[in-house]
This record gives structure tokens, sequence and C-alpha cells, in this order.
């Protein structure tokens, strides 16, 4: 090397060495150049970091949501591979500090709108709307579906403010279970969400993962260092005022009661009809009064014993009701034969006994089949989780054909819907039931998920789909679905 400069010298002379040096000069800026565009990138990135919590505790916390929408440009490189997301969050997120502005929803809409592609930051914003405008329910239904978004397209930022929003929704609601294992979730907790959780804990008598039950003293630091402590205020006293748990261990539990009828048999002992009405009846007033309600109390307390004794009750009426109706139609002369309006209550009351177990989240087996009133309401149950499953899935292979595409909250809610739909049948129908839905759901999902991957590139919304479908198959045990789900698993982006 130093030999071929020396006779580069020699024969160039002084205009070798000058074209050299100015070729040394050029590489020595662009090294100096890469280096200080390094520097800077990486301060971006720390700057971004930092300037997202600021704009969390002043422009977002104080309502101004254009402000929010612009100056979150400054956070971008916090927002790792959607750094547009932050955007519509913040400014969604300051829409909720305020009093509901329909011209600045529909200004954060059309914003939310124009993005190309479903990124986690454009879902959890359009939950943030619509939590703005009242609809609770669906805002819960959108910001849920961000458990099943894939890690790799997910930002910190878009999945705390998510969890930020349904702890307070779960801890507004007296949902303390919900409030204490979200509210402590790693890489989604926030100092806001651990109070809250830590809060609950007390008021629940109960310690959190990995804490003891927390002191008057931490809950009084916790409650410090969350934003929004003026609000907060009320709960801090009512966790306070609770008596701290000092230990976990329980005592035995008490032996089962024996059970005992709801409603004294002795009652109406001269007329099973109207025994097995107050049966029904009472269990009927314990039923969700709104969509989106949870039915607590019906899971408490209808059990699969209860559930017997509604049926058998109803089973020991059919025949003096028949008698009664034989009786009426002949003193009315009423053209409807008692046998074919028996049938239509029974079928009427079946279809009230499957609302009811589906309500309670009772299987399948809880029915007696032996009783033929419990087999009919089984039947009932059956068809209804079954048809429910198999129209979702058929609604998403005609979207797939049609090339039907729906705004991105609304695409990523659509499947949350269907997949807690299927869940819910595997749950109440066993296996039996996961074993007939299966072929159809893989084949439609499958192609609805290739559809997101190939044609819109959502791979956040469809990479999850595969990893599903992939569970589904080991647990049904398809090895043909098993070996194409793991090829789709490992797909390359």
């Amino acid at each position: 090397m130093f030999a071929l400069l020396a006779l580069g010298i020699v024969v160039g002379g002084p205009d070798f060495v000058a074209q050299s040096y100015a070729i040394g000069s050029v590489l020595g800026g662009i090294i100096l150049l890469i280096a200080l565009g390094s520097w800077v990138m990486a301060l971006l990135d720390l700057v971004g970091g930092l300037v997202w919590p600021v704009l969390r505790h002043t422009v977002i916390a104080a309502g101004l949501v254009r402000t929010s929408y612009w100056l979150a440009l400054l956070a971008r490189f916090g927002w790792e591979r959607e750094r547009e997301g932050g955007q519509v969050v913040a400014a969604a997120l300051a829409l909720l500090h305020r009093s509901h502005d329909a011209a600045l929803a529909s200004w954060l809409e059309g914003k939310i709108q124009a993005r190309a592609k479903s990124g986690l930051g454009g879902i959890v914003a359009t939950g943030l709307l619509a939590a703005s405008r009242g609809d609770r329910h669906g805002a819960r239904d959108i910001l849920l579906g961000v458990d099943g978004f894939d890690p790799d397209f997910a930002p910190k930022a878009a999945r705390r403010a998510a969890n930020d929003w349904l702890v307070a929704d779960a801890a507004a609601r007296g949902d303390w279970i919900t409030v204490m294992r979200r509210g402590v979730q790693p890489g989604q907790a926030t100092a806001y969400t651990r109070f809250l959780a830590r809060a609950a804990a007390r008021i629940r008598g109960e310690a959190l993962a990995g804490e003891p039950n927390p002191t008057d003293f931490g809950l009084w630091i916790s409650w410090l260092l969350a934003p929004g402590r003026k609000a907060m205020r009320p709960l801090l006293d009512q966790a306070r005022a609770a008596p701290r748990v000092l230990h976990q261990r329980k005592p035995p539990p008490a032996p089962p009661p024996a059970t005992v009828p709801l409603i004294d048999p002795a009652v109406h002992a001269d007329d099973p009809v109207a025994h097995a009405q107050a049966l029904h009846a009472t269990w009927l007033a314990l039923r969700p009064k709104s969509a989106g309600q949870p039915a607590t109390e019906l899971e408490q307390r209808l059990s699969a014993t209860r559930m017997q004794e509604l049926c058998r009750a109803w089973e020991a009426a059919w025949a003096p009701a028949e008698r009664h109706m034989r009786q009426r139609a002949a003193a009315l002369t009423a053209q409807t034969r008692a046998e074919e309006a028996l049938a239509a209550i029974r079928r009427v009351v079946a279809r009230e006994l499957a609302e009811l177990a589906r309500a309670a989240k009772l299987p399948l087996d809880s029915f007696e089949a032996e009783v033929p009133t419990a087999a009919l309401a089984a039947e009932e149950l059956r068809a209804e989780l079954l048809g429910g499953v198999e129209a979702g899935s058929e609604e998403l292979r005609a979207r797939t054909a049609a090339d039907r595409r729906l705004p991105p909250a609304e695409e990523s809610r659509a499947w949350n819907q269907f997949r807690r739909r299927y869940e819910e049948a595997v749950l109440l129908g066993g296996m039996a039931l996961r074993y007939l839905m299966f072929p159809q759901v893989h084949r439609d999902v499958c192609g609805y998920a290739v559809w997101l991957w190939n044609d819109r590139k959502e791979y956040g919304l469809s990479g999850p789909m595969f990893q599903w479908l992939l569970a589904e198959a080991e647990a049904v045990g398809d090895l043909e679905a098993i070996e194409l789900q793991r090829k789709n698993v490992g797909a390359k982006r």
C-alpha cells in the first residue's frame, strides 16, 4: 500500500498529492456527515420518547385537539413503525379531556380515514373517538382488540393509551378484577393504571401479582405519581377506608350448602304450571337489561343444578297445561289444536332456557338429555351457537371474495367479534362443537387473513390470525391445517 502511494507521488508529482488531498477531504466530510446524522437520529429518537409523556400531561390533558395533533409530530420517533399514528391518538386523547365537540370529532375522523393502512394508532384513535361520542360499549369492543394485534406492529404508546382507557372504564363499572389484571400488565401499565390496580386490590382485600396488599402510604404514593389526582381522590379515600389484608392465606372453604329449591314447590302444590312460571320469571329477571351489560348475578346464581330444577319444573307442567288448553279449546270451539299451541309454547320456553344458559355461561352438558324439555333447550342453544359462528364465517368469506373493505378499526372489530363468538361456542359447546365448526372456520378465516396479508399488507391484523388458526388446528388435531398454518406463521413480511 505504502509502496504504491510512494510510486504515485514520484510519478504524479504535486498534482497527484493535491488530487489525493481533495479526495480525502471529500471522503472525510462524508464520514463526518454520516456520523453526525447518526447522532442526530439518536437524539431525535431520545427526544421523541420524552416528548410523548410531556404531551400527555400538558396539551393533551388540556383538551387542545388540533395542537396535540401537530405537536405529536415531535414524538414520531417514539412510535416505532407507525410514526403517523401518534398524531391521531394524541388528538383523540385530547378530545376525551373536554366536552365532546362534533366538529372536532369529524375533523379527526377524516384524519384517521385518510391514513392508508389500519395501523394500531388509527384503531386506538377510533376507539377513543367512540368513547368521546358516548359509545362506551363500541369503544370497549374496539380497544379490546389491541391485545390481539401483532406486537411487532404495535407501538407501546398506542397499547398504553388503549389500556389506560380500558382500566378506567372497568373502574367506572366497578369491575375490580379487570382493573387488577389489566392495571399491572407488563409493557402496558402506567402510573395511572397502577394506582387504579392497587386501589382495586385494597378494596377487594386481595394482593396483586408479585405485590402485597398496598398500605395507606403506598396508595398515597401511587396516587401522587398518577395523573388526574383530583378526580381520583374519592377512589383513594375509598381504598384507604377498606381494611388491609396482611396475608393471602385463606381459611379452608366451608362445605357447600345443600341445594334447596329456589321456590318451595309446596307454594304451588296444586298448580305445577304456576310453579314453573314462577321459577322461570325469577331467572328471567336476572338477565342483563341492555346489550353489553355483564350478567354477573345470573352467572353467580344460575348453576347447572338450578337449570336442571327449572327444566324439570317445566316438564312437570306440560301435562296439566295440555289438559287445561284442551278444556279451553273445547269451551271456546277454537280452531287451533291444543297440541299445536302447546308445541309453540314449548319451543318458546326452550329458546328462553337456552338464552338463560348462554347468559350464565352454562355448557351444553348442563342440560339432562333424559328430560325432554332440557334436551330441547340444549338443541336450541347448540343451533344458536353454531348458527352464529357459521354466519360470521360466511360473512368474512363473502367480504373477502368481493374485496369489500371496512375502515381500519371496523376491520379489527369485525374480526374480534367473530373470534369471541367462536370461542364462546367452544366454551359452551365443548370439543364436539369445536370439531364441527373448525373446517369451515379454517377455510374462511385463512382466506380472509391471506387477503389482509397479500392484498392489503395488514400484517398487524393478519399475523395473529394465522397464529390463532394454528392453535385451533392443533387443538382439533387437523394435521393438514397445522402444516399450512405453520408455513403462514413463518412467512416473511
